[in-house]
């Protein structure tokens, strides 16, 4: 018997550690990996930071200052009311494992990285971290504090960033921004910012929770913001999720703008916004001849703004899946959907709802809408839309802070999204309401025969906003956050050239058929039950006070799993190279 010899058993072995590696499951590479065995670990309190084991080179302390020179792992734990630690100019490979770990800084930021630096921030599992500035952290109110960084997170120009892990890190922000990112420069490199896995608490006092200046990528986990600015600023290119994951949880509950950047691109997650101004923007006053655009293709998006638009891009607008519910209160230049180019509806459940009377540009629609209080004059090509069959009475302004609309929540894809407070019934026939929306409103006038207006209002702040079929399967529902006069509604569900009925609180408040086509802004006059020609509280304009240019982005956000696949075909490719090595070395073998 031919006995193998020792070239054989290796190949064969390389052959299985290969093919392991080539079909393992993706989501093994995205887990968070440090070692802590070969680590440094750091003790703070407020006499000083001890060094409880690792080696003695690689860092400099001074006082509760630490600074790190080499890559490697350290791990941060302790308490400390006036301490830091910085990562110096050029270091890369560096992993900072946060365990348990409270840290303010007096004057400065908490971390810091400086330029060219490459860091990865792993907050451990089942561990509750603090960092916290105060006041002086910032140079424009303090200019003679030269130690000021204007975050209590900095990363510097050409840093590549990861905040990942299973535990929690809470930020609070006295100074300026709670995270500052810095720019891609020729001389410093890349710069980026990434977030995955981790739960993120920020309140930033002052101005922005997170400012990015390049590429800021959030993955997953779950982000809970509160913000005197921008909850979510970046310069330029923000990705949110990824395709085929569930996304990040991202929880906007104060601030004056929610999402801005300027190219904005949604590919899953849950994300809830309450803001003063506008709840996703795209725009950038600094940069020129840019092609700003907003594109959402999944997740599940509930936003509301009490004085701003809905969504506002400077650019181009494309909703093409993900489950959509956005309000914009009574006010006369802010709509709920606002571009400076086209808006394009292709598929998604789309709810658009506002005090306004229409939106700022226009609407190309390759998916049916049915839209409700219109000052448009129809979809051209096709019969115009019917007028709404009554009105309701003008009620009182809106006031700011209410909470955004609820949605049911779909996985982050595309294809299984759910319109707002869909119902458990199959097919939506639970809670149907079909003898409510057969019901006209009492307090309307016009009844059957009314016609609505520009600005009047058809649901009113509290009530429940619902649309049903002909045949009074509920759509729709969810209760308005202020007085609505204007409803877009988007479903693959829907038919064209069919009547869809809107309500208010089961009372049915406006009828008007599904089309597809464009639509052309402007401002529109209906006729008012007395003869009288009504007037609209929207001008019919974009925006373009606030339209804004920028230069072509410098990078472009990566998919991480398309990533992992290139990897994966890589590793297939060597399986197949050992593979034929071994088939020709038995082969020689057999010929001898």
């Amino acid at each position: 018997m031919k006995q193998t010899n020792w070239k054989q058993r290796a190949l064969a072995g390389l052959l299985a550690f290969v093919l392991c590696f080539a079909f393992a499951p993706l989501s093994s590479f995205a887990a968070e990996e440090y070692d802590t065995q070969g680590a440094t670990v750091f003790l703070f309190s407020d006499g000083g930071i001890s060094v409880n084991k690792g080696n003695y080179e690689g860092y400099q302390i001074s006082g509760t200052a630490l600074t790190i020179s080499e890559g490697g792992t350290y791990v941060l734990s302790g308490s400390c009311a006036d301490g830091s630690v910085t990562v110096k100019k050029g270091t890369k490979g560096v992993t900072l494992v946060l365990e348990g770990i409270s840290l303010t800084s007096a004057d400065t930021a908490p971390l810091c990285f400086n330029k060219s630096t490459e860091v990865t921030v792993v907050v451990a599992s089942g561990t509750q971290n603090t960092l916290s500035d105060s006041e002086k952290n910032n140079d424009d109110t303090y200019p003679e504090n030269e130690r000021a960084e204007n975050a209590v997170l900095k990363c510097k120009d050409g840093s590549a960033v990861t905040l990942c892990g299973g535990g929690a890190l809470s930020l609070s922000a006295n100074g300026k921004n709670g995270i500052k990112s810095g720019a891609s420069t020729e001389e410093e490199g890349e710069a980026s910012l990434t977030i995955r896995q981790l739960t993120l608490n920020i309140t930033a006092q002052v101005n922005d929770a997170i400012n990015a200046e390049q590429l800021l990528q959030i993955e997953s986990g779950t982000l809970n913001i509160t913000a005197a600015d921008d909850a979510i600023h970046c310069d330029r290119v923000m990705q949110i999720g990824a395709k085929e994951t569930a996304g990040p949880t991202i929880n906007i509950t104060q601030c004056y703008e929610g999402l801005e950047a300027a190219e904005l691109n949604i590919l899953s997650g849950k994300i809830s916004v309450v803001s003063t101004d506008d709840c996703l923007n795209t725009a950038n006053s600094d940069l020129s001849d840019y092609a700003f655009s907003m594109h959402i293709s999944g997740g599940t998006i509930t936003a509301y703004s009490s004085d701003g638009d809905g969504f506002d891009s400077n650019g181009t607008l494309t909703i093409s899946g993900g489950a959509v519910t956005v309000f914009t209160a009574n006010t006369a230049d802010n709509e709920p959907l606002d571009a400076d180019g086209a808006i394009s509806i292709s598929g998604g459940v789309v709810l658009a709802a506002g005090g306004s009377s229409g939106m700022g540009t226009q609407l190309a629609a390759e998916q049916p809408c049915v839209i409700f209080g219109s000052s448009f004059g129809g979809f051209s090509g096709m019969p115009g839309g019917q007028m709404p069959t009554g009105t309701a009475p003008n009620g009182e302004a809106p006031s700011g802070g209410a909470q955004p609309p609820q949605m049911t929540e779909g996985s982050g894809g595309e294809s299984d999204q759910q319109p707002p407070q869909m119902p458990s019934g199959e097919n939506g026939t639970e809670q149907s309401g079909k003898e409510n929306n057969s019901a006209k409103r009492q307090d309307m006038p016009g009844g059957q025969g009314g016609q609505t207006f520009g600005g009047s209002t058809l649901v009113q702040k509290g009530e429940t906003l619902s649309i049903a079929d002909a045949s009074g399967n509920t759509l729709c529902s969810t209760e308005a956050p202020c007085n609505v006069s204007y409803v877009l509604f988007s479903a693959a569900a829907l038919n064209e050239q069919e009547s869809y009925t809107l309500s208010a609180n089961g009372t049915s408040a406006a009828q008007a058929q599904a089309q597809s086509g464009s639509v052309s802004g402007g401002t529109g006059q209906g006729t008012r039950p007395d003869g009288q020609p009504g007037s609209t509280t929207d001008s019919g304009q974009s925006d373009s006070g606030n339209a804004e240019s920028t230069e072509q982005a410098g990078s472009k956000a990566l998919d991480f799993r398309r990533t992992w696949w290139l990897f994966a075909l890589c590793i297939l490719g060597g399986a197949a190279v050992a593979s034929l090595c071994t088939v020709l070395i038995l082969k020689k073998k057999a010929a001898k």
